[in-house]
């Protein structure tokens, strides 16, 4: 019988119950073995809805369950840093949600416990496993779209409760950490090189202290990627990747449900009528178990860790200069 990587996950996450635990349990190599939660009842409470044999009352006792091999990490972000790190201490590998850290230099601590450990510690970008975003990457890099000379994204919702982590500025909460590092990181992944500067602007709500709606230019050097990302706005997501033959339109590019078709829209040229192109339609998948599958087969397969802990600091940089900008209100260099 094949062995199946062992996985625990910290926390009682709404992203845990929605999508990692089906993700998990859809895996052909993965198995859930626990979970943790400070709150003994909560945990109790949520490994019986979602079937979980084992729960545990404290992080620590999960990092110490010896049969476990990966723990999924879905705390707030102000608290990735030292819980990875004691997870990597117990000899655990780590799947840790975005964005990894808050400081990208916090992300040096996390190398320097991943290297001691030889652990494998990864930033949960499901959207890199999805077959839309690796047809995409294929067909930007084979230069059908010509040369890319823009990038555009739109990325928001709408969050106005002040209980949650979101909206609350110490727990590393508004949309440039939540959503803003989307528009980041496929625009490293599609660029396939760093932004040399940035610039931006940004609202903040009076009451959270967090931003609601920020832009942001990246200059890549003879390319630009520019995005709007929104915390009070319409539910909207969209991709424009605009080449010097061709335009590539990504309809639901970062929240594409595992039940539902994908469809990306290539623009030849001569049309701008969706019906006078090239319409691509990408069954169902899920990007979840994609991801769980990736990671436990770096573990049994020895599979090359496709993005880094270098990939993830780079991507915090991008946002830190962000920040910078918004407050000196001029070009940021990287």
């Amino acid at each position: 019988m094949t062995r199946k990587i062992k996985w625990g996950i910290i926390s009682t996450a709404k992203i845990a119950e929605t999508d990692i635990i089906p993700a998990i349990k859809k895996s052909n190599n993965s198995e859930l073995v626990a979970i943790a939660s400070r709150n003994k009842d909560k945990a109790r409470k949520f490994s019986k809805k979602n079937k979980v044999n084992k729960f545990y009352s404290s992080y620590k006792k999960l990092y110490e369950d010896e049969t476990i091999d990966v723990i999924y990490n879905p705390l707030p972000n102000h608290l990735h840093v030292n819980s990875t790190i004691n997870a990597i201490n117990n000899n655990k590998h780590v799947l840790l949600e975005k964005p990894i850290t808050l400081k990208s230099r916090d992300v040096n601590l996390i190398k320097k416990a991943a290297n001691k450990k030889n652990k494998i510690v990864k930033e949960a970008f499901m959207v890199r496993h999805h077959s839309q975003w690796q047809w995409v990457k294929k067909y930007v890099d084979s230069k059908k779209i010509g040369k890319i000379n823009g990038i555009t994204t739109l990325f928001s919702y709408k969050n106005l409760d002040p209980k949650n982590i979101r909206n609350i500025k110490k727990f590393g909460g508004g949309g440039l950490w939540d959503i803003g590092c989307y528009a980041i990181v496929i625009s490293r992944y599609l660029m396939g090189k760093e932004p040399k500067r940035v610039v931006a602007e940004a609202n903040f709500d009076k009451n959270f202290k967090t931003d609601n709606l920020a832009t942001a230019i990246l200059d890549f050097g003879g390319a630009y990627s520019n995005f709007i990302v929104s915390t009070c706005s319409t539910v909207s997501q969209q991709v424009l990747i605009l080449g010097s033959k061709k335009t590539i339109c990504i309809e639901n590019p970062f929240n594409a449900k595992c039940e539902k078709d994908t469809t990306v829209v290539v623009y030849n040229g001569n049309s701008i009528y969706r019906k006078e192109n090239s319409v691509k339609v990408f069954p169902k998948v899920d990007q979840y178990e994609r991801q769980v599958t990736n990671f436990s087969n770096h573990i049994l397969k020895n599979t090359p860790v496709d993005y880094d802990l270098n990939d993830a600091q780079n991507n915090i940089r991008v946002i830190e200069s962000i920040f910078k900008s918004i407050k000196t209100k001029k070009w940021v260099k990287i």
